[in-house]
């Protein structure tokens, strides 16, 4: 059920090959983990800017936008699905929120499912937290998922094609494997939950499988 650990680029390419099933129609999910610590920068990120001199964490870009994502203590999704599949109104297939509030949906159920207290930041709290920080978890906006206690449970990263949509996302489930101050100039406090990857692969394969109609040969869901 879990795809994992891999380097960087290893996990970043079976994201690719999801991504470009799902712009076919295939859509699928993956769980996975890091072999120790690694660095995701988002698609159109430098490494000069995001990242504090003389690091010697690896990093790579990953195929969707967003910030810098220190990984390794994490558990990260992969998810890419046709917008047919998410019942996007046709007309609206580039509207970021309509997108993302529909392929994160099956993800905040899993993520309940699993304990956590997971919810869209601008259904609880409109204000907004922002640091400028290269750090994903540095800064909070209206469609992050937080906790609680007000605290990002997840960072979410979104690509959005013609015909499909990919999602990564990082749930940080232990301290950190490096000191994130050696990785990022203004570095979120580090911030984790309990989760362990097969049960959230459990979780996320029921909350999706209601996407699609049992027999349905149009769509499959695959979580490794």
């Amino acid at each position: 059920m879990v795809d994992g650990p891999s380097s960087g680029p290893k996990n970043m390419a079976r994201d690719e090959r999801l991504w470009e099933a799902a712009e076919s129609g295939i859509a699928g999910a993956r769980i996975y983990t890091w072999e120790g610590p690694w660095v995701t920068l988002g698609r159109f990120q430098s490494p000069k800017r995001a990242l504090a001199p003389g690091t010697d964490v690896p990093w790579i870009n990953r195929p969707t936008g967003g910030r810098a994502v220190l990984h390794g203590h994490d558990v990260t999704v992969g998810l890419a699905v046709p917008l047919a599949a998410l019942g996007v109104p046709p007309g609206r297939e580039r509207s970021l929120k309509c997108v993302y509030r529909a392929v994160t949906g099956p993800l905040l159920e899993a993520l309940r499912a699993c304990g956590l207290s997971a919810q869209m930041a601008e259904d609880v709290d409109r204000r907004r937290l922002e640091t400028g920080s290269a750090d994903c978890f540095a800064s909070a906006y209206g469609l992050d998922i937080v906790g609680s206690d007000g605290q990002k449970v997840c960072g979410c990263a979104l690509r959005i094609g013609p015909t499909a949509c990919l999602l990564q996302a990082s749930v940080p489930a232990r301290p950190p494997l490096v000191d994130p101050a050696t990785v990022f100039l203004q570095p979120a406090l580090p911030h984790w939950t309990s989760l362990r990857p097969d049960d959230l692969a459990s979780t996320l394969e029921r909350a999706l499988g209601p996407m699609w109609p049992p027999g349905g040969n149009d769509q499959s869901i695959s979580v490794l």
